[in-house]
């Protein structure tokens, strides 16, 4: 609703619309941009046209149950790919609406045979389209949803996105979440038959019992509290998520430090019956965790802990094995290893085995030689703790805790040496 003027000579116009349709997409292939797939969607707004150059004024954008708003210029220049700059803002963005844009089946759509039987999206990404025009946009969103309901949304998140001759870089991310930060950058370079992915990400001081919902009765602790801290550098090439995700080579490192775990879950960890028991008799309570820590190698989309430990006043769980992105296969051992006695403890490690979509967990079955011999498993972690300092966060809290953990885990040692004299 406007009006046009000169139409032949300078193409002006000016005016108001409104739109609506099954997916972003579908404008975009009328236009002649690179636009997500989406949900169902409506906007409105202004639009004005002088030439080559178009500019939009998006006052509301419902996409699925997104709220989004923003300001765009679209250059057309002879000989020159076309141009799309401006703002995105918004007050909600929920990650479900973007998950047909990264593989991800919407709503209502049937799973196929494989999709059903695996967690890792696998529809092809449109590399043409990532070639078919430029971009420069800036992203300011209030909150980001998730849709997980046991985690808490990520408010606000501020990042710049461009799109430059194939190459899809979304950087400067910060974003705050549960009073910690999230800070770095994704890439997907299209120019080829596989995209190339590349990602640097880093966490800063998120606050567990605040991200994670964990409700209890009768004003019982959380099952976990402290802050969170790490690093992620990833690569990887592929057709698609799955694709991307079953190459990927690089390195996870977490640090996990003035935390809380509820003593119910370390002793029932433990198979600690005579501890558990008398934890539900007279009530759960707060361990304090000296450390935690996660050292991930990533090879070919195969995850294998280099060190995985966390260390607490009672106990120390030490986790190896392997996760493999490709297959989607787990196979996980967890060793609880014990610095007190118990009549009642087994001790026997737990097997993590299945998929990620469907894990196992068990109990290993033969000996339980953890029982009898606790000093000796514990000397065999006590040289891992040379491993810490390797694991750089960037951080001089995280560097501290470091120092703080290493002298646990020995201490650690030499009480369960003494416990067994």
């Amino acid at each position: 609703d406007g009006q046009v003027r000169d139409l032949l000579a300078s193409q002006g116009l000016v005016g108001r619309y409104q739109l609506s349709g099954p997916s972003l997409a579908a404008v975009g292939e009328a236009l002649g941009m690179t636009l997500p797939a989406t949900p169902a969607f409506s906007l409105r707004g202004q639009l004005k046209r002088e030439g080559p150059r178009w500019s939009s004024a998006v006052e509301q954008a419902s996409i699925g149950r997104s709220r989004l708003a923003g300001d765009f210029v679209y250059q057309l220049t002879p000989g020159q790919l076309p141009r799309l700059s401006g703002e995105l803002r918004g007050a909600i963005l929920w990650l479900a609406d973007l998950g047909p844009a990264i593989g991800v089946a919407q709503e209502g759509q049937p799973a196929t045979a494989r999709t059903a039987s695996r967690l890792l999206p696998d529809r092809q990404f449109d590399l043409p389209s990532l070639r078919s025009m430029n971009a420069d946009v800036r992203i300011k969103l209030d909150r980001l949803e998730s849709g997980s309901p046991q985690l808490q949304a990520v408010a606000p998140l501020t990042a710049q996105l461009s799109l430059q001759d194939g190459v899809l870089l979304i950087d400067a991310i910060d974003a705050r979440l549960a009073q910690g930060r999230i800070a770095g950058k994704l890439q997907l370079d299209g120019r080829g038959a596989q995209a190339l992915w590349d990602t640097q990400l880093s966490l800063r001081g998120l606050k567990l019992e605040q991200w994670l919902s964990q409700p209890r009765a009768n004003g019982a602790p959380p099952y976990v509290t402290g802050r969170l801290g790490g690093r992620l550098d990833l690569r990887g090439k592929g057709r698609s998520t799955a694709e991307l995700l079953a190459s990927a080579d690089g390195r996870a490192a977490l640090f996990w430090t003035q935390g809380t775990i509820s003593h119910l879950v370390v002793e029932a960890a433990g198979i600690d019956l005579a501890e558990a028991l008398g934890l539900l008799l007279r009530g759960d309570h707060s361990l304090a965790v000296n450390c935690g820590t996660a050292d991930l190698k990533i090879q070919q989309g195969l995850v294998t802990p280099q060190l995985m430990l966390v260390d607490t006043p009672d106990t120390l769980f030490r986790v190896e094995g392997s996760i493999s992105l490709a297959s989607e296969q787990l196979d996980l051992r967890a060793r609880v290893l014990p610095k007190d006695i118990s009549p009642l403890s087994l001790r026997t490690p737990l097997r993590v085995r299945g998929t990620l979509a469907d894990p196992d967990v068990s109990l290993e079955k033969g000996p339980l030689l953890q029982r009898l011999l606790p000093a000796a498993l514990l000397a065999l972690v006590n040289p891992l703790a040379a491993l810490l300092p390797l694991i750089d966060l960037g951080d001089q809290e995280a560097r501290d805790a470091v120092i703080s953990c290493r002298k646990s885990i020995e201490a650690g040692a030499r009480k369960a040496g003494g416990s067994k004299s």
